[in-house]
């Protein structure tokens, strides 16, 4: 029988007094999950995150532990779609066996379920968002590509059979979630309450890009719909945002945050009762899951009043058992492969290894002035700071358990991940590059210097006094999603914005102080938005390295590459401001043409797509290009192929990526981007001396440009392209569009949106 007529004849046998708490993610107050015992009906517990990890994880009775990945910026700065997607993998494959063994933070009662909430879509619009460690980058490009490697693989792993999807994707936050609250720059607002203005122009050419790619080209199998209301609609009953979900061909489930649908009528006001929030959110906004208490509580009470039908009710009930049957959840687990993962494919070393080669190519060399890098060997080094000796703060918080005995199979996300003792086993920048150093004939001191945000009793004292003993000092800072920052403007972290994206006071009178020594120094920092970081540009003495949060592999990254054993590096996946750039732009602010982003030029300090190499490549066309190449509008055949010759000039082997822009010159709209990324290569291991190439196909489609009515175009008019590599070098020609503006992708219909 096919699947669809499965479940809908399951659905069929269902009481209707049993739906809603089918409909409830974890089930009523989190306890009672709904099972159906007589109709082979087990519980099921909806939303096991995972972003970079198999966040709920405890580990394996026999010390295997989940491998814990740099965080969402990281990936999006090594900007290699296969490096992610194998990352994906690990993560699918170990929820998976996770799942079958049971070890999860309800001690394997009915296992926590495979529907991963993850990843985070949400672009980069405002440095101040709390929740960019687990988000990746301000272009929508290129979170669309995070989103389809991510999405690929973590539903379709590594095996043949195309039956079953291994776990099944949630993307999230659908959509324009970028204000948390809890900082003097919110205003007063929260995610709960506040509701973005954005027009049909930004909807589709900034909010919508990376949902529509992960849905149509990596297959998601869900969404989540967010808190925020999107023009007054709440995003989780709004009919613009299913309609659009629609037109990109989703054909998977869909779940509110937690109880979004709950804002909805005590938050936002949209609805006076939840009864009537229940029934929008199931009719209108096509919300399937409500992770919260109010279907539960409400719905049936909706359809009697006549808010919705018991037809709106088992659709959702049908969208939803669909993702079980298609995770092999109700067919013979014999012949099933995915069934067969266990504690075996839990901390394996092949995931460890992928785990460094992913810090060590997000890592961003922002500054090396007189070639302070790499490191000679048999210096005296100082490691100062207070993210000198991170471990716990090397990881973003959406992890599961990484260290066995600190877990002791128990343990619990919200109280682990804030707790060092949970993260024993990792190493630290210190310890890494004492160890580095020492098998190069070198000696290590360590100094802290300073709290996070707050003064050590002659702290300060200790690490001037280090610094002067050393040929090199190491300093470590930047910022914190856990309190041991303190609650406070610098805090980033799910529910709290940050109010400055400076470094903290305190932090920047110890690197002071030793940058003014005179020594080489080399800062690296610890973030998952952007740190201010103008005070050490130009510095002759201090290197800069952006490490975002690498994860567990971070710290023998940062010393491999300091030292010039590995020369991986990534790329900024967002822009750098000035220190001083909230004062003059509002957190409330979702306009992006207001000189936010690279793409609508933004001023930078460090600009997105930057980044450095311990060695120097050049970039050439590999033949004569000519400098105008036309595409014909109507010949949906046409493309132009352009091929760049990478030459590593250098003395050391490395990692190169080259970026491909367009910048509309002359085109007939009133908006668009100044320059917009539309394709990357990164290509691996160039030996010193050695070349390699990059090429890139453009078609009509590879351009398309957002009309204000929010229709996408191929827009006729001259462009010019860019191939670049972040540090200075850069190919470009012009391309011409010839022909009738041809709309590609209407905007969806809708009659409730209001828009600005």
């Amino acid at each position: 029988m096919p699947i669809d007529e499965r479940v809908w004849d399951l659905v069929g046998r269902i009481a209707d007094d049993k739906k809603p708490n089918l409909l409830t993610a974890r089930g009523y107050r989190k306890t009672s999950r709904q099972a159906l015992p007589e109709l082979g009906v087990p519980s099921y517990y909806w939303g096991s995150n995972c972003i970079h990890s198999s966040m709920s994880a405890n580990c394996t009775e026999d010390g295997r532990c989940s491998t814990s990945f740099p965080s969402g910026p990281s990936w999006a700065a090594t900007f290699d779609r296969e490096l992610m997607r194998r990352m994906a993998v690990v993560v699918g494959r170990e929820t998976r066996a996770f799942f079958n063994l049971g070890n999860f933070t309800d001690n394997g009662q009915n296992g926590m379920g495979l529907n991963c909430w993850g990843p985070v879509l949400n672009v980069n619009r405002d440095p101040r968002w709390g929740r960019h460690g687990e988000g990746g980058t301000e272009d929508p490009f290129l979170m669309g590509e995070l989103g389809v490697a991510w999405t690929k693989g973590l539903q379709n792993g590594e095996s043949e059979d195309k039956r079953f999807i291994q776990v099944a994707v949630t993307l999230k936050h659908f959509d324009a979630n970028s204000l948390e609250g809890g900082g003097k720059a919110d205003q007063g607002f929260d995610r709960h309450n506040f509701s973005a203005r954005i027009s049909k122009y930004l909807l589709a050419d900034y909010y919508w890009p990376a949902f529509k790619a992960s849905i149509k080209q990596g297959h998601a199998k869900g969404v989540m719909c967010s808190y925020n209301a999107i023009n007054g609609i709440p995003a989780c009953m709004d009919p613009l945002m299913r309609a659009a979900r629609e037109s990109w061909g989703f054909s998977g489930y869909v779940t509110s945050d937690t109880d979004a649908v709950e804002d909805a009528w005590k938050r936002h006001h949209h609805v006076k009762t939840a009864a009537e929030a229940s029934c929008l959110a199931v009719k209108d906004g096509h919300c399937d899951i409500n992770s919260g208490n109010t279907y539960y509580q409400s719905l049936l009470d909706g359809v009697k009043e006549g808010y919705c039908s018991m037809g709106d009710v088992d659709r959702a009930l049908f969208n939803s058992l669909r993702i079980r049957f298609e995770l092999g959840l109700f067919d013979p687990t014999a012949d099933q492969p995915y069934w067969k993962l266990g504690q075996s494919d839990i901390g394996r070393a092949d995931g460890k290894e992928l785990n460094l080669r992913a810090a060590l190519s997000s890592l961003v060399l922002i500054q090396n002035p007189l070639g302070l890098l790499p490191l000679r060997q048999g210096q005296r080094i100082a490691v100062i700071g207070p993210h000198a000796n991170a471990s716990m703060d090397l990881i973003q918080t959406d992890t599961g358990a990484v260290c066995p005995q600190a877990a002791n199979n128990n343990w619990t996300h919200r109280s682990g991940n804030s707790e060092p003792s949970s993260f024993y086993c990792i190493k630290s920048p210190y310890q890494a590059i004492d160890e580095l150093n020492r098998a190069l004939h070198g000696t290590t001191i360590y100094a802290k210097g300073c709290n996070l945000s707050t003064d050590i009793a002659g702290g300060f004292d200790e690490a001037l006094s280090a610094a002067k003993a050393a040929d090199v000092v190491i300093l470590g800072l930047g910022i914190s999603e856990r309190e041991d920052i303190g609650i406070n403007r610098f805090l980033e972290r799910e529910a709290h914005d940050r109010d400055s994206i400076d470094l903290p006071p305190v932090q920047k009178n110890l690197a002071s102080s030793i940058v003014a020594l005179g020594k080489p120094t080399i800062v690296f920092l610890l973030n998952g938005g952007m740190v201010a970081v103008e005070e050490f540009l130009n510095r002759t003495n201090v290197a800069l390295i952006e490490a975002f949060y690498p994860g567990m592999e971070g710290a023998d990254a940062l010393a491999q590459s300091i030292f010039g054993k590995a020369n991986r590096w990534g790329r900024m996946p967002y822009t750098v401001y000035k220190s001083d750039w909230t004062q003059s732009n509002s957190m409330l602010d979702h306009d992006v043409t207001h000189q936010r982003t690279y793409r609508y030029g933004a001023e930078a300090v460090v600009p997105f797509g930057f980044g450095l190499s311990l060695t120097h490549f050049t970039l050439a066309f590999e033949h004569e290009t000519a400098a105008q190449a036309t595409l014909e509008i109507d010949n949906e055949a046409a493309s132009h192929t352009v091929t760049v010759q990478v030459s590593n000039r250098g003395s050391l082997a490395g990692d190169e990526v080259v970026l491909a822009y367009f910048h509309p010159i002359r085109v007939g709209l009133p908006m668009h981007p100044k320059k917009s990324l539309f394709d990357f290569r990164r290509i691996n291991d160039i030996g010193a001396g050695g070349q390699a190439i990059a090429t890139f196909t453009i078609t009509q489609n590879s351009i398309l440009l957002a009309t204000l009515d929010g229709d996408l175009v191929r827009a006729p008019g001259d462009y010019k392209l860019t191939f670049e590599n972040g540090a200075g070098e850069v190919l470009s020609m012009n391309l011409r569009l010839a022909g009738a503006q041809v709309v590609v992708e209407p905007f969806p219909r809708s009659e409730q949106n209001i828009f600005v």
